[in-house]
């Protein structure tokens, strides 16, 4: 089933392969089985936590500029003022777009990286304008009952394990398997998976957090995570930020934080059974661990919400802040890639 697109969503453009062409090009796409030298594929050896490597230049996607036009002023909304809250990993594409919006409409927009469940109760209760979520309202018994809220997509985000610098050149891929018993408390010293004798310190995020959600359902395979074995953050940037400064470390986060100049020597992109979290290894159905992005409206937008989410969708944000940021246009998913992630 392919994703819902409301009214505004844009049409696929020339620029989708072009952008796909570039990511092949990435490590994580060859078909190597040697153990320790392979660049991103499934491997002969899948245990071993040098069977695959990705970087973090690996997982950018090239943007033709970083820069989008500014939108046409729309008439009426000087003043208006617009909350948004909810995932901190679409609140990067939001705090930037807005930046232009308001500085042609007049508008006052503010954004709150707080968690997707809470900027879907948030905008159900009518606090904020725009809610952000990584999941579908209807994926959570939280929200599902929230039936009155319109759902506008706004991009993909591709999530990737990360390690600290201490570990990095020695553990670069996991398998799922090694993931669960990390994450449930089997795994407590990387020695325990052939890594170095170090505890494994891990960062999770809360439960109102859509990217453990997604962690949960496509790399879990839904088994929970014990209570007492891991450090709780409340944003991906804080996730990013206490495994720059731990040992042994390991969380996830969007690819996008990986990018950022202050990461780019503390935090490390490691492969899930053998592949990495490019645009390629996510197109061809082999890496799950993504989701689409979400801006939901209490009801039909009104015309401030409409003009910024169509601002978000033209093809000047789509071209530009989306790739530089780390996101994929949902125009530009294919089949393989949809069919992992089937629509409620």
């Amino acid at each position: 089933m392919t994703p819902t697109r409301n009214s505004h969503f844009w049409a696929k453009t020339f620029s989708a392969a072009a952008v796909l062409a570039t990511v092949l090009l990435s490590a994580c796409g060859s078909s190597s089985t040697t153990a320790g030298t392979s660049t991103g594929s499934a491997t002969a050896t899948p245990s071993t936590l040098t069977a695959c490597t990705v970087t973090a230049q690996q997982l950018t996607i090239t943007a033709a500029s970083t820069t989008p036009t500014a939108p046409t002023a729309t008439a009426g909304l000087t003043g208006t003022k617009i909350a948004i809250d909810g995932s901190s990993a679409l609140e990067p594409l939001f705090k930037q777009a807005h930046v232009p919006f308001d500085q042609v409409n007049g508008t006052v927009t503010t954004t709150n990286p707080n968690g997707s469940g809470n900027g879907l109760k948030d905008v159900e209760s009518g606090a904020v304008n725009i809610g952000l979520s990584d999941f579908f309202y209807q994926q959570n018994s939280a929200t599902q009952g929230f039936t009155d809220l319109v759902d506008h997509q706004m991009a993909v985000v591709a999530f990737t394990l990360v390690v600290s610098s201490d570990i990095h050149s020695t553990v670069e891929n996991l398998t799922s398997d090694q993931i669960k018993g990390i994450y449930t408390g089997t795994y407590t010293n990387w020695s325990q998976l052939g890594g170095p004798n170090e505890t494994i310190t891990v960062i999770n995020r809360p439960l109102a957090s859509g990217t453990r959600a997604t962690f949960k359902q496509y790399v879990l395979g839904g088994v929970t995570e014990s209570a007492g074995q891991t450090l709780t953050q409340d944003t991906t940037g804080a996730v990013a930020t206490a495994l720059s400064t731990s040992q042994g470390a390991i969380g996830y986060v969007a690819t996008g934080f990986v990018l950022q100049p202050q990461f780019a020597t503390t935090i490390f992109p490691i492969c899930i059974d053998g592949y990495g979290a490019t645009a390629a290894n996510i197109n061809s159905g082999n890496y799950k661990f993504w989701s689409y992005e979400h801006a939901y409206t209490k009801g039909a937008a009104q015309p401030a919400e409409q003009a910024l989410i169509n601002y978000v969708l033209s093809d000047t944000v789509q071209s530009s802040l989306v790739p530089s940021l780390g996101y994929l246009k949902v125009s530009d998913l294919t089949a393989a890639a949809q069919a992992t992630h089937p629509t409620p």
